[in-house]
């Protein structure tokens, strides 16, 4: 009954079947389903299109990090190949002064060997070989056979005319290095406008501005297409911002007066330390050009005189009277002349000369007794003061009578005093060596008013002296005698050469208005020591003779790059900042439409980039697997300031600061 009736209820109630439940669920969860699969759907659409604006501002970054770079990578090429051409433009100079210096060494052996000078003391050192000997006859034949060899290079022969060549072709080539940095610099400015896509920016710029299309092919043709576009290479839908612009003609801005093209051939055009290629050209002569004079007359640097110095040990058998020793003593050197601006010689404001063949720095006549000229001569060094206000920087000055303060000596003018050259140093060539300013201050670069210097030239000259071996019988028994016949002055050859424009005597082998060295040095102190004064001074008025240089506008130091303030640190370049956009259409968007559709939320339709490049100076002297990098003076603790002999500039990447990043969030919020 019970049972009956609980089939029945369940008849009346119409539950379920226990096998029916299953079928009778079916379907249910279909609605949540439905409404969680729009709620990932539009998860995924939404991280799709918030993944692809990731990737493109991370490749958006990546380009302008690319931009930025390979323009300040441009930049230190430039600096870099300024610097390899001043190198090669300083190796040429020091070559032409040693074709200088050989024309002129080998003309006075010429002089020597052939007795082609017609002086006194030539021929009567020819007279004592008159009493003949075995080793006197074969010097001779000797001293006969070696003057037809140098005897080429006397004037007008061929040893000149190869002279001339190689001289005028080194002038040539330096001439042309000067040229091609100042081409290479310029063309550095269009290169980084080409990698940065700026014509393409600016021609799309104007367009919009007037509304037409006439700008964007012409400029975008100078960009040079993807190929020197670095933003276009990167990504074809990305481009330089117009905001951009103001960053990047300030940078030109700063680039251009970081470095200059420097003339030190024109007063004011050479910057505040002026001379300092000239410096470094002399700095870099090779030990022949600088000084071949004897030292000692008979040490081992012999070579630089002419070897030919006469020894006869026969002599010393008995009764073979005559010449035992004949010394030659030579001194000789090449120095760069300091000329006025028309190349016409003179002191040029240098100090110690006299003249009137020359100006000083302010354009007046060189004079040995006018103020300013270098031949002041006071007692006390008070009384100087009156003369400063028609010196010239590089002007010396004697002070007589001295004390503990103001020592007596001579004075240099600079900057409208006199100092003291024993205190004052100056910094040249990589600005890692420093060097003392010799007395008379003539070697003192950096003097606004600079003039010419045009000329290499050259002076050599030779004197000789002698030890007669005279033998006497005493007893039957042979004594010698040695006596001295002639004093070590007597002249005995000379020879000079120049390069660039010629100058007349006695202007071309003045002591006193040589670049960097004082007038008791000049040509190896051939004019100022007691032995060879006689013979230097009787080429003096001869001259030396035609320029080796075919073309009067050779010659000498030319313009060249140079960092602008070289009394800076110079270790970073100015630094270059750049915007780039890409259209917020052109990232990738989801393909969903409707309530499925996301939008990029960049303002005004655009993503924007930003990044900073700079050029540096480091010469990487730490680095053991780069030893040859290493500097031959100083150490490695060191830090070398920057300049353009050296060739180690390198590109980084800077953070963009604080005012940078909000100027860059402005002008985008603004649209601009």
């Amino acid at each position: 009954m019970t049972c009956s009736f609980i089939m029945r209820r369940a008849a009346v109630t119409g539950l379920p079947r226990p096998a029916e439940v299953g079928r009778f669920q079916r379907g249910q969860a279909l609605v949540f389903a439905l409404f969680t699969s729009v709620l990932v759907i539009l998860a995924l659409f939404a991280m799709y299109s918030m993944g692809g604006q990731v990737i493109e501002k991370i490749r958006l970054q990546n380009t302008a990090d690319a931009a930025a770079y390979s323009a300040a990578l441009a930049e230190a090429r430039d600096y870099n190949f300024s610097a390899y051409t001043n190198r090669a433009m300083v190796a040429n100079q020091v070559a032409v002064a040693q074709f200088v210096g050989l024309t002129s060494w080998f003309r006075n052996m010429s002089a020597f060997t052939n007795n082609n000078v017609g002086n006194v003391g030539r021929s009567v050192y020819e007279a004592f070989f008159a009493i003949p000997s075995p080793l006197g006859n074969f010097y001779k034949k000797f001293l006969k056979t070696f003057g037809k060899a140098m005897g080429i290079f006397d004037e007008g022969k061929g040893g000149t005319t190869f002279m001339k060549g190689a001289v005028t072709m080194l002038d040539g080539l330096i001439l042309i290095y000067g040229e091609t940095q100042r081409v290479y610099h310029y063309a550095t400015a269009l290169t980084v406008a080409e990698t940065l896509g700026a014509f393409s920016t600016m021609g799309a710029a104007l367009d919009n501005l007037l509304g037409v299309t006439l700008f964007t092919g012409p400029l975008t043709v100078l960009d040079g297409g993807a190929a020197n576009n670095i933003i276009l290479a990167n990504d074809d839908k990305a481009s330089l911002t117009i905001g951009s612009a103001p960053y990047l003609a300030y940078h030109y801005f700063k680039w251009f007066k970081f470095t200059e093209y420097k003339d030190p051939n024109t007063d004011g055009k050479d910057g505040a330390n002026a001379d300092r290629f000239a410096q470094v050209a002399m700095d870099s002569l090779d030990d022949f050009s600088r000084d071949r004079s004897t030292k000692p007359a008979w040490g081992f640097t012999f070579f630089y005189a002419p070897p030919l110095t006469f020894v006869d040990p026969t002599r010393f058998i008995p009764y073979q009277n005559g010449p035992l020793f004949l010394p030659v003593i030579h001194r000789g050197g090449t120095e760069l002349k300091v000329t006025t601006p028309s190349g016409t010689g003179g002191n040029a404001g240098t100090g110690g000369g006299s003249g009137s063949s020359g100006v000083d720095c302010h354009g007046n006549p060189v004079t040995s007794s006018s103020a300013g000229t270098g031949g002041v001569s006071v007692d006390q060094y008070s009384q100087l003061s009156p003369f400063s206000a028609t010196a010239c920087d590089g002007d010396s000055a004697r002070v007589n009578v001295g004390n503990a303060s103001k020592p007596k000596g001579v004075y240099a003018f600079r900057a409208g005093t006199w100092i003291d050259p024993a205190t004052l140093t100056n910094t040249q060539g990589n600005a890692s060596t420093t060097t003392t300013a010799p007395a008379n201050g003539s070697a003192n670069p950096g003097a606004v008013g600079s003039k010419s210097k045009k000329n290499w030239t050259a002076l050599d000259a030779s004197s000789w002296s002698g030890l007669d071996l005279i033998w006497i019988s005493i007893l039957g028994i042979p004594i010698p005698l040695p006596i001295p016949f002639a004093p070590p002055w007597i002249p005995l050859s000379h020879g000079a050469a120049q390069s660039g424009k010629k100058l007349d005597p006695p202007t071309v082998l003045a002591s006193n208005n040589n670049f960097g060295v004082t007038a008791s040095e000049a040509y190896g102190s051939v004019l100022d020591s007691w032995t060879t004064k006689v013979s230097a001074s009787m080429r003096q008025k001869t001259g030396a003779g035609a320029s080796l240089d075919m073309s009067p506008k050779l010659g000498g130091i030319t313009k060249y790059m140079d960092v602008k303030d070289v009394a800076a640190e110079n270790l970073t370049g100015p630094a270059l900042v750049i915007e780039i956009e890409k259209k917020a259409s052109d990232t990738p968007q989801n393909p969903g439409t409707g309530q499925f559709s996301t939008e990029n939320g960049a303002s005004h339709g655009k993503m924007r980039s930003l990044s900073k490049a700079q050029t540096y100076f480091a010469r990487p002297t730490n680095d053991s697997a780069l030893a040859w990098f290493k500097r031959t003076t100083g150490t490695a603790t060191q830090t070398e300031l920057g300049s353009l002999y050296n060739p180690y500039w390198q590109a980084r990447l800077l953070p963009n600061t604080f005012i940078e990043q909000y100027i860059s969030m402005e002008m985008q919020r603004f649209g601009i």
